[in-house]
């Protein structure tokens, strides 16, 4: 078997996607570029309040300019009902069709870690945090889990940081 050891790190270019969110738009991510800094936060199931503590600060992000984008795979009705359920004031991306957690290497398609995928991706294998600057370049990164969550504030200082 071959290791995939690659994850997408800082200082790289963001891969460009366009997805569609739950609030009915369809969101491309360089659409944003020279405009704002985005935060995406590449989630699964399993996320929930850490969704809750960003849609809690949304509006302090939303006015120092910060896009914030919460991607996970699922269908839109999925998202939706997610949405809905915990009363969040943004959308979720909908990446039904894996290409963009594939993309930014943040899927899992198999129960043995490090494996090559030729498999579905099945989750979101290490949610994670990163913030976009300006120009379309990966500023900052934070798994979500063991090694410790970023607060909002940390979030907040590294998106003020990416805004060019």
């Amino acid at each position: 078997m071959y290791n995939m050891e690659y994850r997408i790190e800082v200082g790289e270019m963001a891969p460009d996607f366009r997805l569609k969110s739950t609030d009915g738009r369809e969101i491309r991510l360089y659409d944003c570029k020279n405009k704002k800094t985005v935060l995406l936060f590449f989630f699964n199931h399993g996320c929930t309040e850490r969704l809750k503590t960003l849609a809690a600060d949304y509006g302090r992000f939303k006015d120092a300019g910060v896009a914030v984008f919460p991607v996970s795979i699922m269908k839109v009705d999925e998202g939706k009902a997610l949405v809905q359920k915990l009363g969040l004031p943004f959308g979720i991306l909908c990446d039904d069709d894996h290409a963009v957690v594939r993309d930014y290497k943040m899927g899992q398609c198999s129960d043995t870690p490090s494996q090559v995928c030729f498999e579905v991706i099945h989750d979101v294998e290490f949610p994670t945090m990163l913030v976009v600057d300006t120009s379309g370049i990966i500023r900052y990164k934070q798994s979500v889990g063991a090694s410790g969550t970023p607060d909002n504030l940390t979030l907040m200082e590294q998106c003020r940081k990416a805004f060019k």
